[in-house]
Formats: structure tokens, C-alpha cells, sequence
């Protein structure tokens, strides 16, 4: 999206470096046109007193001109040269190896483990605490390696020696549990109030039950590595 949004960006200024020659041309044509005698009716003669007063006109126009030759065009030359001149290539950005995938969804799996076996503690903290072991809601300095795991799927399985199909489906499986759980731990976020609301306990317990479900499913994932 970035490239997108630099990409129309250098269009718009391309476009706009002919509109900066056309201005130069027409300042040039302005001043070229311009005399001391299209300000009024010529007359049949000039008068001695004021032929003095015309030739510094035109020598000032011709002082502007040259004005003009030197600080304009220079200008307009390097806003052209940067105008039209190609985009940078911005650095692309770094593929994931299927080591670092591997690595990313080991460690996916062992914070899976750590938030069920520290449900107590975690959960302590409210709906967002849980998320954010789930990499649904980052916040503060530490990301969770659950953050974009979609990502490491695609390449994990590349692998030869993983079965497609099998795979793209547990991986769903997997992606749809982390919502169902990431969805029950938000509503413990704004469960209570007035009336007869639902407790967040209520909220923090079913997002336990879809953890547990999604530790399951990592299981078979893992075997199937």
C-alpha cells in the first residue's frame, strides 16, 4: 500500500513538472511582449526628453530577462530532473524462511501451553491480557508469536513433506478458534454494568474453553511438521 500511495505521488508530480515549463514559457513570452510603448497610443514622434526614459525601459526589460535566463530556468531544469526521474525501488520486504516459520510456530505452540497453564494469573488482567497472549491485541514492547501466524502457515506448507489439503484445513481450524477465543476475551472487556449484564467471568471462561480447543488443534498441526 505504500508503494501504491509513492507510486501515485510520483505520478502527480510528474505531471506537474509540464505545467512549471509552461509558467516559465509564458512568463518569458510575457516579458518579451512587453514595451514602454504598448502602455499607451503611439504617438508619430518621441521627444527628445523622454527618449532617454524608453531606452532604460527596454534596458531594464532586458535586465529582466536575463535575470530570468539565469535563476529561473536552472530551477525548473532540476525540479524537471526530479520530476521526472525514476521512483527508488523501496527494499522489499524480508520473505520468511521455513525455519524462521518453524521457529515462529514452535514458539506459537509453547505460549499456547504457557497462557493455559498461567490461565489464573493471565486472566487476572482482564479480556485484553489474554488477547495479547493470543497476538490479538499488541500492545507495550513484547509481540506474541501468534501475531500474523497466517502469515507462517503460507509458508509452512510449502513444505514437500506436508500434505497440503490436511494442512490448509487444520490451519483454518486454527485461525478459527484464535478469533472465537480472541472475540470471548473482548467481551469480557465490556461484560457488567447496570440491569443484568453477563458477568466477564463468563466471557473469560468460554475464551478458555476455545484456547483449549485451538491447543488441540496445535497438536495435530505439530504432527503433521
Amino acid at each position: 500500500q505504500h508503494q501504491q500511495h509513492q507510486y501515485i505521488i510520483d505520478n502527480n508530480l510528474t505531471m506537474a513538472a509540464p505545467l512549471s515549463i509552461l509558467l516559465v514559457l509564458s512568463l518569458f513570452i510575457t516579458a518579451a511582449s512587453w514595451s514602454p510603448h504598448a502602455q499607451a497610443p503611439s504617438k508619430p514622434s518621441t521627444p527628445a526628453a523622454l527618449q532617454g526614459d524608453d531606452d532604460a525601459s527596454l534596458s531594464n526589460r532586458r535586465s529582466f530577462l536575463s535575470t530570468i535566463s539565469r535563476t529561473t530556468i536552472p530551477i525548473v531544469a532540476s525540479s524537471l530532473l526530479q520530476f521526472t526521474a525514476y521512483p527508488k525501488p523501496s527494499s522489499a520486504a524480508v520473505a520468511l524462511t521455513q525455519d524462521a516459520a518453524l521457529s515462529q510456530w514452535k514458539a506459537s505452540v509453547t505460549t499456547i501451553d504457557n497462557l493455559l497453564e498461567n490461565w489464573t494469573a493471565v486472566s487476572s488482567g482482564g479480556g485484553d491480557a489474554i488477547r495479547k497472549e493470543l497476538g490479538t491485541a499488541n500492545f507495550g514492547t513484547d509481540t506474541s508469536p501468534l501475531f500474523q501466524i497466517d502469515k507462517a502457515f503460507k509458508v509452512l506448507r510449502e513444505n514437500d513433506n506436508v500434505d497440503i489439503v490436511e494442512f490448509t484445513e487444520q490451519t483454518e481450524e486454527f485461525s478459527n478458534a484464535l478469533a472465537r477465543a480472541d472475540t470471548m476475551a473482548y467481551s469480557a472487556n465490556f461484560a457488567g454494568g447496570s440491569g443484568k449484564p453477563t458477568p466477564p467471568q463468563v466471557y473469560i471462561d468460554k475464551a478458555r474453553k476455545e484456547v483449549e480447543g485451538l491447543q488441540q488443534i496445535a497438536k495435530s498441526l505439530s504432527a503433521s511438521l
